[in-house]
């Protein structure tokens, strides 16, 4: 029996991304869906477009909000999904996703998250993104390491005790809220890429000082360690125990990794990602008549 799968989309004067993500959700095929839309009064063309897509959004909801923290956090406190999903409205689900999804939790009772290395694309092609196959709970609280949201899946059941979001957090809020939602519960890395992330001009990510991102995340350590019960001393000696095991699979890892595709690239002169791109690119963002 296929579980209900809740994705909640924040969005602000989206229009032309939005299309492109529900076009990437209607054709994912899946049956057992329902998709919350929480809009900040947007005042371009984002009515239309949800008029568009009437037939696959369970529910719209138009009001002034806080930023995408507190968008968020309202759709996730409605969602009635036994699987829920957080998707921004500029990025895209890749095929099949959600098929991936419902597979894993059907297989795995046991399992609250699931994730998947993640994709990177804007208008002239598409880019390896996180390599989240080398991620693990301790070294990513301890030291650094997360995934992207576009590829990250729930128990519904858990979300309670990550909400609210931290609106303050203006570039760390998903990282922030995933330490929390994670907590050392069961995950599983599910090898075929779930999403991809549009990288477009104006993002939040190439305008905040890195200090404020560097306080953010150090502030979203100490909380998740305060709510697990460890001390400083406590964290300390886990940072000492865990080093080499985050420098071996955070930093090693992923640059082997990352190296050994580049000479595959170089090898096949490039062939099956330019190809990859072109399907992407032409076909797979077509929106849906």
């Amino acid at each position: 029996m296929l579980p209900l799968i809740s994705i909640v989309i924040p969005t602000f004067n989206s229009a032309p991304f939005l299309s492109h993500c529900l076009g990437s959700i209607a054709k994912q095929d899946y049956p057992k869906l329902e998709v919350v839309v929480v809009d900040n009064c947007s005042t371009d063309a984002t009515g239309k477009i949800v008029d568009r897509y009437s037939r696959l959004i369970t529910r719209f909801i138009s009001e002034p909000d806080r930023g995408q923290a507190d968008a968020v956090t309202k759709g996730l406190r409605i969602a009635a999904g036994d699987i829920a999903h957080w998707h921004a409205s500029d990025d895209i689900l890749l095929p099949n996703a959600l098929h991936q999804v419902a597979s894993a939790f059907s297989s795995n009772p046991n399992l609250d998250l699931v994730f998947s290395d993640g994709l990177a694309f804007d208008a002239h092609g598409v880019y390896a993104g996180a390599y989240s196959r080398f991620v693990d709970f301790w070294t990513s609280l301890l030291f650094f390491g997360r995934f992207q949201s576009d590829c990250a899946y729930w128990r519904h059941s858990i979300t309670p005790a990550a909400l609210p979001l931290d609106d303050e957090k203006r570039l760390t809020c998903d990282e922030d809220f995933f330490l929390r939602l994670w907590a050392g519960r069961p995950h599983m890395w599910i090898p075929r890429p779930l999403g991809a992330f549009r990288i477009r001009d104006g993002q939040l990510s190439g305008r905040l000082p890195k200090s404020e991102v560097a306080a953010h995340r150090a502030d979203s350590r100490r909380r998740v360690c305060a709510a697990m019960g460890l001390s400083s001393a406590e964290a300390d000696r886990l940072r000492r125990t865990y080093r080499w095991k985050y420098l071996l699979g955070s930093c090693i890892a992923p640059r082997a990794y990352s190296a050994a595709r580049f000479a595959v690239r170089k090898l096949t002169f490039d062939w099956t990602r330019r190809r990859y791109a072109e399907w992407f690119l032409k076909e797979w963002l077509r929106e849906v008549g």
